[in-house]
């Protein structure tokens, strides 16, 4: 080996050169990068996921409600409130039911009328107490619906045409 070779490799005590810290800087920078964009990629992607999350959940959340109301309809104990569907189409449907079991559908603290609506155009699904009376209050359910559609069926399981006739909402 040449003079000039020892002199490069020969340890020097004073410190680092200066080539030496400038190639461990764009090696440092080099991997700083790599590191910072799996990062960004990996928050992005956990973002994304969040709020898919968070919408399924809403919307979960949202149905369970509805189908526990919409299980109610008719509910009638005392066979004297007349309790029912009152109106069904592709994306409404009104319902009465007796929940303070007092023989009237009355008492708008007990949401014993209510009408779930799809809204196209806003996108939602509301829900609306004693809709057509002076106690009216709708409520945004679920938002971001791009689409949905009410279908009824009889006791035989076969799906009636919309909107329900008088004599077909008993039936549903």
């Amino acid at each position: 080996m040449g003079n000039k070779a020892r002199r490069l490799f020969r340890v020097n005590p004073n410190g680092f050169t200066l080539i030496e810290v400038m190639i461990t800087l764009a090696i440092s920078s080099i991997a700083m990068a790599a590191i910072y964009g799996v990062f960004i990629s990996s928050s992005h992607s956990h973002r994304t996921q969040e709020g898919a999350a968070d919408a399924q959940q809403r919307a979960r959340a949202g149905l369970d409600f509805m189908v526990s109301n919409i299980r109610m309809a008719g509910l009638d104990p005392l066979s004297s409130a007349t309790a029912g569907i009152e109106n069904a189409t592709a994306t409404s449907i009104r319902f009465t039911a007796d929940m303070d079991m007092n023989g009237a559908i009355d008492n708008p603290n007990n949401q014993e009328r209510l009408t779930y609506t799809y809204d196209g155009v806003n996108q939602t699904i509301d829900r609306t107490l004693y809709e057509g009376t002076a106690s009216a209050s709708t409520q945004t359910l679920i938002d971001m619906v791009s689409a949905m559609t009410f279908t009824y069926l009889n006791a035989n399981g076969v799906v009636l045409g919309v909107p329900l006739s008088a004599a077909d909402l008993a039936n549903v």
